[in-house]
């Protein structure tokens, strides 16, 4: 009896082994073994549902950002902007019209041989502090309306069309030179395949990501999907265990700054991928003030230079959280308001700070730099005091 029981006993361990064999032995929580990936091959974007899979809290995270609403299709429920009463924009002697018709939204304003028509917008660019419009032309070039919606003031202003430029003039909303493919792409959309057919002047521009997506943030995904678990932290960029921190910081940079390729050729640092040197790709133009900060939007990593900050080590990701909306703000804090400052900075009320509201830190050190319909968009990031002289100085 001992005897048949010691044969069962081998038969089933026997077999276990077998199967194992066939089937490739587990890892710990049930993963398959895998073998070790050529990492030196290029990465290819996967989009983020891939990323979801395995990081879904953060994947639910990052769609509370800003982010994912850079660039989306149009639709009724995008739309914020009065289509219908309050639809008209004088500007340069013209009047543009903006229309919906059903499920579908136009804009009939002037267009690049100076005539009216009637554009169908495809798809919608932000809605938080204003919206812009873009329309498809029949060669697949893609080109931002020349009306934007402003959400504080509810009324439309004028971008880049009849006010100040006009057809031919490089500046014009139409003109070759304001493509979006070349001017907006490369932040607005993730892994951009531009597919700009020369002999017959066509596009046919494909992303893995409409919006900005994690991939924009932490390179291509494929090596990092097929790589078993002991590859798996160094087949993806993580800014925040970059032994850099400069180049960390250019993860930001190639998006929150202001300046053109290397080339001239793109509005955005062209086949930068994160992990790069974003110097060498780019050249930062950006808009500044007298004392330094910036006067448009987008230029918080060209303040960010200059700070105190930068020179002591301080990221972005320090003070903002990339995957969340953010405590009690729209701006992605990690902390509500200046709590955030005084946990790094404990302030006595003497002095100039017992002169007005004791640890007031972004009234003095993070003011609004420009005149602008949609305050909080465009603040000062050098972390220095702007004076009140200066300061109407620039409001002029």
């Amino acid at each position: 009896m001992r005897i048949t029981r010691l044969r069962s006993l081998h038969y089933l361990l026997f077999s276990a082994f077998v199967v194992l064999t066939i089937q490739g032995c587990q890892m710990p929580g049930g993963e398959m073994a895998q073998e070790m990936i050529d990492l030196s091959k290029p990465a290819k974007y996967v989009g983020a549902k891939e990323c979801k899979e395995c990081h879904e809290a953060i994947y639910k995270g990052w769609q509370a950002t800003f982010h994912p609403y850079k660039f989306k299709d149009v639709s009724p429920d995008v739309i914020i902007a009065d289509f219908e009463k309050n639809n008209t924009l004088e500007a340069g002697g013209y009047t543009s019209t903006m229309i919906r018709r059903g499920s579908d939204f136009f804009v009939k304003t002037m267009g690049p041989d100076n005539k009216e028509h009637e554009y169908k917008i495809k798809y919608v660019i932000g809605g938080f502090w204003k919206q812009r419009y873009v329309t498809e032309f029949p060669d697949g070039a893609l080109h931002v309306l020349p009306v934007q919606w402003n959400v504080k003031t509810l009324e439309w202003v004028d971008y880049h069309g009849l006010k100040k430029h006009k057809p031919g003039s490089g500046k014009y909303w139409s003109d070759s030179q304001r493509t979006y493919q070349y001017k907006c792409t490369g932040c607005h959309n993730t892994g951009s395949q531009i597919n700009h057919n020369k002999q017959a002047n066509t596009f046919e521009t494909t992303w893995s990501d409409k919006g900005v997506s994690c991939e924009a943030c932490h390179g291509p995904g494929s090596n990092h999907l097929a790589a078993p678990i002991s590859q798996k932290a160094e087949s993806i960029i993580n800014p925040a265990t970059m032994p850099d921190p400069r180049r960390a910081a250019m993860i930001c940079g190639a998006c929150h700054t202001r300046g053109k390729s290397a080339d001239g050729k793109f509005g955005y640092p062209a086949d930068y991928k994160p992990g790069a040197v974003l110097d060498f790709l780019y050249d930062h133009k950006p808009g500044l003030h007298p004392d330094g900060s910036a006067k448009k939007h987008h230029q918080q990593y060209n303040d960010w230079l200059t700070s105190d900050h930068a020179t002591a080590g301080v990221q972005c990701w320090d003070c903002h959280n990339p995957h969340s909306k953010g405590a009690s703000n729209r701006f992605q804090l990690k902390l509500p308001g200046n709590s955030l400052c005084n946990s790094c900075h404990q302030v006595e009320p003497t002095g100039v700070h017992g002169i007005h509201s004791v640890n007031n830190c972004i009234g003095c050190h993070l003011p609004n730099t420009a005149k602008s319909a949609t305050p909080g968009d465009i603040r000062s990031h050098r972390f220095k005091v702007v004076m009140p002289a200066l300061t109407e100085k620039n409001a002029k």
